[in-house]
């Protein structure tokens, strides 16, 4: 609940402004930028090694998601004080009953578990790869992998992985106070090395100690094609999902008048502030890493304060394991309080360890099964492992999906406007923009899906083949479990007004 000072109405619009703004921005803005800005499978590689491209698409899918912000807006405004407030309630206002219920699977089934899986993956990873060992590389000590074997070294980093989404697992399904504590202190702490990066790639541009002497404007493949500014779409898409989530904190405000202006100014300002720290890692660095940004500003002189800082993002990662193995239980229990997942008559008011327990088994046989599969993949093709490959192929794979998700809504949102079947909080422009966000969405996923599920079979890419197949796999289970659960709710007293 948004605390206001009901005896000042102008001191209090400002603080609702303020207090919105700052929530959306720090829901928006997080681990995705290391994620996806990092060389391998980052939004520079993806680029083709353009960084101009790169901006205008940072740029442009900024711009989608200012406006459709705004459908969002309208959508969020349609649940009552009490109710759930989540995508599947939005669906089953909007849409009908059987999609709350396929996206509700969708998400328990499949986002939530895959996220806090390469939450898990990377958080070890960050510490370990980008971490410890540039640091004996500095210091000029033996490198960990050069230490230990192959399979040693890999042991060590999935044992910690999954140490650490077991705990984070079992901690969230008994108590609710650290999770809060972690929620909150992180978001603020990790803008400390975002700043960094903004402020350590300009001084190494100007200052001329680019590492190699280029960076990655001065090394620019000037390559412009269509195909590669959709393919480039799908990381930035990653760094921005979840951003309409920041529509729900409208519930608690007495002046509605500012939620709009707040919400818009939060989203443009995330996207200035991407462009600017996307800016500073190209000038900074030649090969759009992220990591290797802190090495060039700090490993020559002091490496241990780039230690520091990639201790400090291995901490605020933490936050998405965190955030996941929170949520995950909380979606299975509203999806079971709203009748869209049916989990048997004894499960109709589920408890919270119940759909913690339920969720923890979804998301470790996800876990198992998607480092298993990359280790494998690494042995049958003679190359070192690696064990974060699946997961975060698929990672890309839930930002297409969860833009499918949302061109749905904003269509019923629209639908909406004729039929008037919901109650909304009508937002002035909403309809039009709705109207232009969806086609520009149309345009964009079509063009974003042709590459990901096509383009690798024309290609014969492995990388390519191996992301667009598996992203069609996962389509079975999730599907399965539909067909079954729409039986199951026919079948039983679940849902008697169901059709």
């Amino acid at each position: 609940m948004i605390k206001v000072n009901k005896k000042n109405k102008a001191r209090n619009k400002i603080f609702e402004f303020l207090t919105i703004f700052s929530m959306a921005f720090g829901i928006v803005v997080g681990s995705g930028i290391y994620l996806k800005n990092r060389s391998s499978g980052g939004v520079l590689e993806t680029a083709g090694q353009n960084p101009y491209l790169a901006l205008v698409v940072w740029a442009f899918i900024g711009v989608v998601c200012t406006l459709m912000m705004i459908s969002f807006i309208e959508i969020a405004s349609s649940i009552e004080k009490d109710d759930h407030n989540t995508v599947q309630s939005w669906s089953n206002k909007f849409l009908n009953r059987q999609s709350a219920s396929l996206f509700s699977i969708f998400y328990v089934g499949f986002y939530m578990p895959v996220l806090a899986s390469i939450g898990a993956l990377f958080t070890v990873d960050v510490l370990f790869t980008y971490g410890i060992e540039p640091f004996l590389a500095a210091t000029g000590k033996t490198a960990l992998h050069e230490t230990l074997s192959t399979a040693s070294f890999l042991s060590i980093k999935i044992t910690l992985s999954t140490i650490l989404l077991i705990s984070f697992q079992i901690m969230n399904s008994y108590t609710s106070k650290p999770s809060k504590w972690i929620q909150t202190i992180f978001t603020f702490v990790k803008f400390i090395p975002l700043f960094a990066v903004v402020i350590g790639g300009f001084v190494l541009f100007l200052t001329g100690n680019v590492d190699g002497e280029s960076n990655s404007f001065d090394k620019s493949s000037g390559q412009w094609s269509l195909g590669t500014f959709f393919a480039t779409a799908i990381p930035i898409l990653f760094a921005f999902d979840g951003f309409i989530h920041a529509s729900t904190l409208q519930k608690d405000v007495e002046h509605k008048e500012v939620v709009e202006p707040a919400m818009l100014t939060a989203i443009i300002g995330v996207t200035a502030f991407y462009i600017i720290i996307t800016i500073s890692i190209f000038i900074g660095a030649n090969d759009g890493n992220i990591f290797n940004l802190f090495d060039s500003m700090f490993n020559e002189n002091a490496p241990g304060i780039s230690l520091l800082f990639k201790i400090i993002i291995t901490l605020t990662i933490l936050t998405v394991i965190n955030g996941y193995t929170t949520l995950i239980p909380r979606t299975i229990k509203s999806a079971a309080d709203e009748k869209f997942i049916y989990l048997g008559k004894r499960y109709e008011n589920i408890s919270h360890k119940s759909a913690s327990f339920l969720g923890a088994i979804i998301t470790d046989v996800i876990y198992i099964f998607t480092t298993s599969i990359s280790i494998i993949i690494g042995i049958v093709r003679n190359e070192t492992p690696n064990h974060m490959l699946i997961a975060d192929t698929l990672s890309s794979t839930t930002v297409i999906y969860c833009f499918l998700i949302y061109l749905a809504l904003i269509i019923g949102q629209i639908r909406n406007r004729h039929t008037n079947k919901v109650n909304v909080r009508k937002v002035k422009g909403a309809y039009v923009i709705g109207i232009i966000t969806a086609i520009l969405l149309i345009i964009v996923l079509g063009y974003v899906n042709f590459e990901f599920f096509i383009m690798p079979f024309i290609r014969l890419d492995f990388i390519g083949l191996l992301t667009s197949i598996s992203s069609l796999i996962v389509i079975v289970p999730i599907a399965i479990w539909y067909f079954i659960n729409e039986e199951l709710i026919k079948k039983s007293t679940f849902n008697p007004n169901i059709k």
